[in-house]
């Protein structure tokens, strides 16, 4: 007997919309749900209609076409976009992942540099679209002035502290993400990878999920991100964790390619996913008014400790290069 058709994206917004499928926690711009159809489970995510258009779809099929065959992948079972009160909204079904993340992600760092070594090489002999290509670091490398103007507003107050620790640190930041960027080099970029987002079901068996900013980049953007959400102590704080960024710096150089003198550097292009964007803040807000003032005081720890483990970064950077028996 053939197993049951999985629903189509307009089936699945309609029993998304009619209450029958499982809303699942989470803080991003766009909901995640658990629809079980004739006793198989799926995954639904409804994106918010400002990250519906075609420009994300793209990169999801893109992105689709050149992954589906990794074990880890949950490939898209189909993606459409649909009409949903009043608005358009982006809709993507995918194999519901069973299992759960780690309670320390610093577990996960294997199976995450299994998947940033993949994407690094996925895009290879690729043609990609401009419009396709960009990640967190794109808004400030293309005009930073605006990006910080914009926010201005919001980094007051109890958040002044934060927005004296971004305007210390940023050209810094955007020069490291500079220096990392190739014009050259094309990557399939996830846009969300650390150890929570790697859903294990038992040895050898897990699943990345969350791709609803997933695309292309010309720099280790996923690298950089991963370094500061893989590498801490624990969740809702940022003291990176020595050993952890050792194990890490190792294995990107040794999967990856990533050399040690760089290490600063992808510190830096990581920290400009901490930069609080407007257009963010006002979407978040817009999904629940607490997540505001949450994302915010977020940002602020991590701000808060930048100098500290910007500084740890370096020093085991300097330890690792100088041990390094062929000096890279």
């Amino acid at each position: 007997m053939s197993a049951p058709a999985a629903p189509d994206a307009r089936q699945a917004a309609a029993r998304v919309a009619a209450g029958a499928a499982e809303e699942l926690s989470g803080r991003g711009l766009n909901a995640s749900y658990r629809l079980v159809e004739a006793g198989v489970a799926y995954a639904v995510k409804v994106h918010c209609p400002e990250r519906s258009g075609a420009v994300e779809a793209s990169r999801i099929r893109r992105v689709d076409a050149l992954l589906r065959g990794a074990p880890w992948y949950p490939r898209v079972l189909d993606l459409a976009t649909v009409r949903a009160g009043g608005r358009d909204r982006l809709v993507v079904v995918r194999p519901y992942a069973p299992g759960a993340p780690s309670d320390d992600a610093r577990a996960q760092l294997p199976e995450v540099m299994d998947v940033l070594a993949a994407l690094a090489t996925g895009a290879r002999g690729t043609a990609v679209e401009d419009g396709l290509v960009g990640d967190y670091a794109t808004a400030w490398l293309g005009d930073a002035e605006r990006e910080r103007a914009r926010v201005a507003p919001l980094l007051t107050g109890e958040w002044a502290m934060p927005a004296r620790a971004v305007d210390a640190q940023l050209p810094a930041a955007l020069a490291g993400a500079a220096r990392l960027t190739r014009a050259d080099s094309l990557v399939v970029h996830h846009g969300d990878l650390h150890g929570r987002n790697l859903i294990t079901a038992g040895p050898g068996r897990w699943t990345v999920i969350d791709w609803d900013e997933t695309g292309f980049s010309r720099r280790p953007a996923d690298a950089g991100k991963a370094l500061w959400l893989s590498c801490r102590r624990g969740r809702g704080d940022f003291v990176l964790d020595p050993a952890a960024v050792r194990d890490f710096l190792r294995r990107l150089r040794g999967r990856v390619g990533v050399p040690y003198g760089q290490a600063v550097d992808l510190a830096r292009l990581g920290a400009l996913w901490f930069l609080p964007r407007r257009d963010h803040v006002d979407l978040l807000v817009r999904r629940g008014a607490d997540l505001g003032p949450w994302y915010l005081g977020w940002v602020g720890r991590f701000w808060a400790r930048f100098a500290d483990n910007a500084a740890l970064v370096a020093a085991v950077a300097a330890e690792l290069d100088t041990a390094a028996p062929d000096g890279h």
